[in-house]
């Protein structure tokens, strides 16, 4: 099994490549859409795609850390959504912010727990686990919170959503202070923990990984509730810029689309073991851009999704084309 720091950064010229021309499709974009879209190109606008961003890469940080350790968390946005409702909950009924964050902070880590309890205790295939955590998660907070109901709605006027969706200082707000703070925070987990050996053994080898002694079910336990707390931080995120929490980011699906995609695209293989946040970045970039400039064109929401849908169908074939499948790990840990 390969040194774990050599897998942060290996992948060969085929990872790279990807990673390539991925960056130049995105500065093409950038051209294209500067010379053909009005109020485009403009330190406004910058803006706009940097704050609209913080959320997909807060997203983007937990699942890369999901698929590195060859996992998959399908849960991913119904946590956010099951985050931000509780926060919102608590912040309607006066309860200060900090009891609100420390309680919705437990909760989403019990989910995060019980996923990775089915993953590595259970033994049952991480997308299945997920994909039935985000159907129990999703019912039980619409029957019991909302009744049935699609929205929740926060008051604007609370002082935590003042703080969510304002400044900390001048030129720079909240959700991209958060976003840094979650890049920072995979970047450490991946680079500078013991976990993260864990981690890129497991995405590389995992039978190797539990042979060789390493706390593979410990480690699984990480990745989850790591994913669930940013899960949770995308979701106050969000909710306190639109002023409402909605269920139908769940149903419709195509956040989650766009997640895997930014991973994907960022050059993450989707059988693991490689990657790390410069991946995150790259791929954001890209669906940000393209996401941006298809909102300027008035492209209908249909239209837009249809090229994302499209875009991702070739970003999946690219990455099983430049990421076979090997003998060695292709009998183990397959999502």
């Amino acid at each position: 099994m390969a040194d774990w720091k050599t897998m942060i950064n290996r992948g060969g010229p085929n990872t790279k490549l990807l990673e390539y021309v991925v960056m130049a499709v995105t500065v093409a974009l950038v051209v294209v859409f500067s010379l053909t879209v009005d109020g485009f190109a403009t330190l406004g606008n910058a803006g706009v795609i940097l704050s609209n961003s913080a959320s997909l890469v807060i997203l983007s940080c937990g699942m890369a850390v999901v698929i590195i350790s060859r996992g998959l968390d399908l849960s991913l946005i119904a946590v956010m959504v099951a985050g931000a409702t509780t926060f919102s909950v608590f912040i309607n009924a006066d309860y200060p912010a900090s009891m609100a964050f420390l309680v919705t902070l437990a909760a989403m880590a019990l989910v995060g727990l019980a996923n990775a309890w089915l993953i590595a205790y259970v033994e049952i295939p991480a997308m299945l686990a997920t994909l039935a955590s985000a159907m129990l998660v999703t019912g039980l907070f619409r029957f019991t919170i909302l009744r049935g109901e699609f929205m929740l709605l926060l008051s604007k006027s609370s002082p935590a959503v003042v703080f969510l969706s304002g400044n900390i200082m001048p030129g720079l707000s909240t959700p991209v202070a958060l976003m840094l703070v979650t890049l920072a925070a995979t970047m450490l987990l991946l680079r500078a923990m013991s976990a993260g050996r864990t981690i890129y053994a497991m995405g590389d080898n995992f039978q190797a990984a539990r042979l060789s002694g390493l706390p593979v079910r410990t480690t699984t336990i990480v990745v989850y509730v790591f994913a669930a707390f940013t899960a949770l931080c995308a979701g106050l995120v969000s909710s306190a810029a639109s002023g409402a929490v909605d269920f139908r980011t769940v149903t419709n699906g195509t956040l989650l689309f766009e997640v895997i995609l930014v991973v994907v695209l960022g050059g993450i293989p989707l059988r693991g073991g490689r990657g790390s946040v410069r991946n995150i970045i790259v791929g954001v970039a890209l669906i940000a851009v393209l996401r941006n400039g298809m909102t300027l064109m008035n492209f209908t929401s249909q239209m837009q999704d249809l090229l994302k849908g499209l875009v991702l169908i070739i970003a999946i074939v690219a990455d099983n084309y430049l990421n076979p499948r090997d003998t060695e790990t292709d009998t183990v840990g397959d999502l």
